[in-house]
């Protein structure tokens, strides 16, 4: 009676036998090394094919949405001004711009875990007295959490407190 060692063995022999069996035959196809001149072709298409070709100076650049739009939909290069472009407002009281942030966060869940009611901004979880900080119209604001229940939040930004649904 065989040991099951042993009969494992000789299962990973046969098997590293069949193995050296099928790679002989296709190791002896590859050829190891390619002839010069099919060498010297390869390498002349190779600079052909990345070549640098000469782009004309009034190309679009495509990565600018005026001259995707000129590409797409065969417009001019001119581009369309649009005169209804309300002016850049000014600097905001603390108030309104409280309310503006507040009014664009879009929380994604609420949960209550060990006690603790957390609102969820993506990947961000926040508790009651906790910060958060966002990028608003180009400027970085850090928030605190004052008060959080099942239905509302309140935010604080410097002295000004603004509380908004949380749906």
């Amino acid at each position: 009676m065989s040991s099951p060692l042993s009969r494992s063995a000789l299962r990973l022999i046969g098997l590293a036998g069949l193995c050296w069996l099928a790679v002989t035959p296709l190791a002896a196809q590859v050829e190891a090394i390619v002839a010069p001149a099919k060498r010297t072709e390869v390498l002349a298409r190779a600079q052909q094919i990345f070549a640098a070709k000469p782009v004309p100076s009034n190309a679009a650049n495509p990565f600018f949405s005026e001259s995707f739009n000129e590409v797409r939909f065969g417009t001019s290069g001119q581009a369309q001004v649009d005169t209804n472009v309300p002016a850049p407002a000014g600097p905001k009281t603390g108030g309104a711009l409280l309310q503006a942030i507040a009014l664009s966060l879009k929380p994604s869940g609420y949960f209550v875990f060990g006690g603790a009611p957390t609102l969820v901004f993506g990947q961000k979880r926040v508790k009651a007295g906790g910060l958060l900080t966002i990028n608003f119209e180009g400027t970085e604001y850090t928030l605190e959490v004052t008060k959080l229940d099942r239905t509302n939040f309140t935010l604080r930004l410097n002295r000004e407190e603004f509380t908004r649904p949380i749906k």
